[in-house]
């Protein structure tokens, strides 16, 4: 992302956040006291689009904080300025990683957050993130999945939807009035295992899963006709 321009960053207690709540259940299991720390999040809708028109995948791209502070941590301890075993942030280290190291590819994805059909919410974000208007009925729920099991249990679903140039109404980039800055990304269908396989290009598992199930699905069916 040539245009991205992130400063002035700085480490602050998180309180009174909208999208994550830590707490702690304590709990005896087979006889033995344990306690577990978790954290409240929302669930999530997620999207696998297929450009026909274009035969290529419609992904997102854009800056991630948290994977940001993974990187920079890394980078401390290497470079001898953090010591510590415990995972935790000083507010006092310098911040040496690469800003576009931190830009993942993403599938279009959104939390939760409203009482309406998982449709209508990922219909929202792909007008929002992408630019495309796509039908209701154009998507078709693939599989819901936990993540981050050890920490939130939050549940995904996913959802796959053909799309065609007509559909585009917007150039898409998300929610800029919360700062959102968000670039579309089209991955060429013959290009995607490279892609997968590519661990300079920062994706999460959810989207090496939708891949993977397009690839042993619709991949295949669609080589047979």
């Amino acid at each position: 992302m040539d245009d991205l321009v992130v400063k002035d960053m700085k480490i602050v207690p998180c309180v009174n956040s909208k999208f994550v709540q830590p707490s702690r259940l304590q709990f005896n299991q087979n006889g033995i006291n344990r306690e577990w720390d978790y954290i409240n999040v929302h669930d999530s809708v997620a999207a696998l689009l297929l450009n026909t028109t274009r035969d290529a995948f419609i992904l997102v791209k854009q800056f991630r904080p948290a994977v940001y502070m993974r990187m920079n941590r890394e980078l401390n301890k290497q470079e001898g300025e953090d010591k510590s075993t415990i995972i935790q942030d000083s507010t006092s280290q310098p911040f040496k990683a690469a800003i576009n190291d931190a830009v993942t590819y993403e599938l279009c994805a959104g939390i939760v957050d409203k009482n309406i059909p998982l449709k209508s919410v990922m219909k929202e974000e792909v007008l929002e993130e992408c630019g495309y208007d796509v039908p209701e009925s154009h998507f078709r729920k693939v599989f819901s999945a936990w993540g981050s099991v050890g920490f939130a249990g939050s549940l995904q679903t996913l959802f796959f939807a053909e799309v065609t140039n007509d559909m585009k109404v917007n150039e898409g980039g998300g929610n800029r009035s919360e700062g959102e800055k968000i670039e579309v990304y089209y991955l060429p269908r013959k290009d995607v295992l490279a892609f997968l396989y590519d661990e300079n290009l920062p994706k999460p598992p959810s989207l090496m899963a939708a891949f993977f199930w397009y690839l042993n699905t619709q991949h295949t069916s669609n080589n047979d006709h």
